[in-house]
């Protein structure tokens, strides 16, 4: 019983992605998507040059970060929330060993671009603490 989706909620599922509003929908994510990413990038390259975009990507929900070669990831996370910034650090995500330090940063579950800015702005403080300087 408590492996599957109940049905109610299968077919309201069914009915949504049948309806003719559901390509309009998806657009409409997929621009915000798109201005929520542009706004992080342009937010990082602005208060957090020391870090690589290795690769912008065309859709989805996360931007990497590689960060500065000798960066300590756990040491980055910890100074982030003290900030008052949750961030992802990339190790678990690597199959093998990392060919550096990295960060997945999520821009879809936030409020904003202003939200985005303010982010960046605390994660620029968790940098200064962790990197020194």
């Amino acid at each position: 019983d408590t492996f599957f989706v109940p049905r109610p909620l299968q077919e309201a599922a069914l009915e949504l992605v049948g309806s003719s509003a559901w390509p309009r929908h998806l657009r409409a994510i997929a621009a915000e998507l798109k201005d929520r990413r542009d706004a992080m990038t342009s937010a990082l390259r602005l208060r957090l040059p020391e870090v690589s975009l290795p690769h912008i990507p065309s859709g989805g929900y996360h931007l990497w970060l590689r960060l500065p070669d000798g960066t300590d990831e756990a040491a980055l996370t910890a100074a982030a929330l003290r900030a008052g910034v949750a961030i992802t650090p990339g190790r678990p995500y690597f199959s093998a060993e990392p060919p550096a330090a990295h960060l997945r940063l999520s821009f879809a579950a936030v409020a904003g671009a202003g939200e985005i800015a303010e982010g960046v702005r605390r994660l620029r403080t968790a940098c200064t603490e962790t990197w020194g300087g």
